[in-house]
């Protein structure tokens, strides 16, 4: 999601303007249609299903990219991307202004999904080949990796599932190529955002990884230790909160892999995610406004069989249902485990409960032991005067 200018331009550029070239020369064609990100204009608080200006003209982009040595782009990067949060929206948003000056006269669109996660049904319930966005906060969180990020959980997290997805881009590029052959002399490139800001998905951060956790899925044998999600807006508490609850014990478990012969591991594994949630973190304090009137327009031209057959309608998603099949699609097709022994992983799993219990029983003994000691001391000296008082 954050590689460096050079692969961000080549990929998300280069290759879009590469393929209207080819299309340029091409006897007969129907559609083409860019698939961008909701948040390639993330700049602005209301995104519009219209074409934005582009933070730089695209050859220009390019020509700097080729004529440039790499390292020294990637450390002038910052300086070009400028308010950006990072090169994949940059880009992506420098891209769709190719549609416009490159995709002149051909069936050209602009596909805006917002954040995409796992499946309804299609091909299976909970298939997922990416861990950006919450599917990454989901795995690492119920594994008890991750434990606390900096973020404003009361924002809504707008996830589309990736079939939905795929059913609204088909029926978009049979949108796109119905006006095109209509009046291919009028035509104008369409821009379509697919947001779930109309389904049962969309609810708080807060809420979304709550509902998750509290799902029912079959447990993660990964699991390390009992699952918590701390979400924090304070930089200062989630510093101290990450001290606590990341840099230390990963410091601790490592001290004990090196102890067994063992290398040490979740240190590095923390480093990895500290980079990831900074990635994230612009996308956890904000929300968008993702105007999405061209996709109830085209819900609208499906005929009955076609809603079947191509079902994008994020109306018809059922949270607890489908937050379930995403957990047990982690469990099954990210973490690659052999779901026949789910319940031999629900009793690690509750071995681990029983276990995080009696350390926290442990540690409130230790922190209060001091004063306990101090009351029973006091208590001591108060019967010691009552017990002198009645003798006299």
């Amino acid at each position: 999601m954050d590689s460096n200018l050079v692969e961000a331009v080549m990929t998300n550029i280069n290759g879009t303007a590469a393929i209207l070239d080819l299309m340029k020369g091409a006897e007969s064609m129907d559609a083409f249609v860019l698939v961008s990100t909701a948040y390639s204009n993330c700049l602005n608080n209301v995104v519009d299903e219209i074409f934005y200006e582009p933070p730089i003209d695209p050859k220009l982009l390019i020509r700097i990219v080729e004529d440039m040595k790499p390292d020294l782009l990637n450390i002038m990067s910052n300086g070009i991307i400028g308010k950006w949060p990072n090169t994949y929206t940059f880009t992506k948003a420098v891209s769709e202004h190719l549609l416009i000056s490159e995709g002149r006269n051909m069936p050209v669109a602009l596909f805006r999904p917002t954040i995409v996660t796992s499946t309804v049904s299609d091909p299976v319930p909970g298939w997922s080949d990416n861990l950006y966005g919450p599917l990454g906060i989901l795995l690492s969180s119920n594994c008890g990796i991750l434990r606390v990020i900096r973020g404003n959980g009361r924002i809504k997290a707008d996830t589309v599932p990736g079939d939905l997805v795929i059913s609204g881009l088909l029926c978009y590029a049979w949108e796109v190529a119905t006006q095109w052959s209509n009046n291919p002399v009028n035509y104008k490139p369409l821009v379509m955002n697919f947001s779930g800001n109309s389904s049962s998905l969309y609810m708080s951060i807060k809420d979304y990884t709550s509902l998750a956790a509290n799902s029912g899925y079959l447990a993660f044998k990964k699991t390390i230790w009992k699952p918590m999600l701390i979400i924090i807006e304070s930089e200062i508490k989630f510093l101290v909160l990450k001290c606590l609850l990341h840099t230390l014990p990963a410091y601790l478990f490592d001290l004990m892999f090196m102890i067994i012969g063992r290398k040490p591991k979740l240190s590095i594994v923390y480093k990895k995610l500290d980079k990831v949630m900074g990635v994230l973190h612009y996308f956890l304090v904000r929300e968008w406004i993702i105007k999405n009137e061209n996709v109830k327009a085209l819900w609208e031209k499906l005929t009955p069989n076609d809603r079947i057959t191509y079902n994008f309608d994020v109306r018809s998603v059922q949270a607890e249902t489908y937050l379930r099949s995403l957990m047990d699609g982690l469990k099954k097709y990210t973490l690659k485990e052999d779901m026949s022994k789910a319940e031999s992983h629900k009793a690690r799993y509750e071995r681990l409960l029983v276990l995080h219990k009696t350390l926290k029983y442990i540690c409130l003994f230790f922190i209060s032991y001091p004063f306990i000691r101090r009351l029973a001391s006091l208590l001591q000296n108060i019967l010691s005067k009552i017990k002198l008082n009645f003798h006299l």
